[in-house]
């Protein structure tokens, strides 16, 4: 029997010989995948309370609560085979703000990659293609000067 829910790009494979800028996904475009996935997949199933006005694509991008503790997601995505982080300026900034406000101050990164191989490894996200995510957990940020922003046990919040 065939399963009609998997979804299909609407791409040929392989890399495409003619791209028109508006058929690549910008920066907004991915925030808002990133974000919709963090949400559907892992506040909203682990039972946190969103704030009101939340989500959103401005920074923070999520506010959630649970058990007394308050949260706020800067959610950054990222296309394979990068890895993207906040920088240290916006990120002083947001946990500065967050320690007044007696707030968690949190890093969602959220990886794409074409199921497509040559696409993937052009690091080439289209409109209408299909991806894999990966969202390893929250990172935890800090208020030192530089911080490693690794995917490391010691430096990750799972719900």
């Amino acid at each position: 029997m065939e399963n009609n829910n998997i979804p299909e790009s609407i791409w040929a494979p392989g890399v495409p010989e003619k791209i028109n800028d508006d058929e690549v996904l910008n920066m907004d475009n991915l925030v808002s995948m990133a974000v919709d996935y963090v949400m559907k997949n892992v506040v909203i199933p682990k039972g946190f309370k969103i704030d009101d006005g939340f989500p959103r694509r401005e920074i923070p991008n999520i506010v959630m609560k649970r058990d007394g503790e308050v949260y706020a997601i800067i959610v950054i995505p990222s296309i394979f085979p990068n890895y993207t982080v906040i920088n240290d300026e916006l990120r002083l900034k947001f946990v500065g703000i967050c320690k007044e406000r007696n707030v968690k101050p949190l890093m969602a990164p959220v990886g794409y990659m074409s199921i497509d191989e040559a696409r993937a490894k052009a690091s080439l996200a289209l409109k209408g293609d299909v991806f894999k995510t990966t969202f390893p957990g929250f990172v935890i940020l800090d208020d030192s000067e530089k911080q490693d922003l690794g995917i490391k046990p010691e430096n990750m919040f799972r719900p």
